[in-house]
């Protein structure tokens, strides 16, 4: 009996895993260009970054690429955050493309989530700090020294140091 339990339980949890990657769509119809209002779609680029987050490389190619177009549009257009791209960002995309997205996506969760207490650097730390998670959970990640370097920032707790002091890699 505990088998059977433990069996729907298990399947429960993988089964809202699923779903829940999944339950973001790409606005119909967006526009954005001078007279948009950013604000409208700030809802829509935290779910579009969850959803990046939690779904799998290669399992929703065309979704994928609309997601990312879509938060690509509007880190572009949006007038009020400016995301920094340091050279050490574009780095730990350089194996893993994706991964520059990840970034991206989470900068702009990160200052859509602290308007009034917004700092680059801590937009920064935990953009990076995503696209460490992003690179672990993918199984068909490409080796990066760049993002192990990283990840060995974090597991020693100077990930925030090396961000706010030097955010290069050597």
């Amino acid at each position: 009996m505990n088998k059977v339990i433990g069996t729907i339980i298990f399947a429960a949890i993988c089964f809202s895993f699923k779903a829940s990657a999944q339950t973001f769509d790409v606005p119909k119809d967006y526009h954005f260009d001078q007279q948009t209002n950013y604000a409208l779609y700030e809802p829509d680029i935290v779910k579009a970054a969850d959803w990046l987050q939690k779904t799998r490389w290669g399992t929703e190619p065309k979704k994928t690429e609309a997601v990312t177009q879509f938060v690509l549009k509007w880190a572009q257009g949006v007038p009020y955050i400016v995301i920094e791209l340091k050279q050490a960002v574009m780095d730990v995309s350089d194996a893993n493309p994706q991964l520059g997205f990840i970034y991206m996506a989470q900068y702009c969760k990160y200052a859509i989530q602290h308007p009034k207490n917004f700092e680059a650097n801590k937009a920064s730390i935990d953009a990076l700090r995503a696209v460490v998670a992003k690179y672990q959970a993918e199984p068909t990640h490409k080796h990066d020294s760049q993002v192990e370097r990283l990840i060995d920032l974090e597991k020693a707790n100077e990930l925030e140091s090396w961000v706010n002091n030097d955010f290069t890699f050597y």
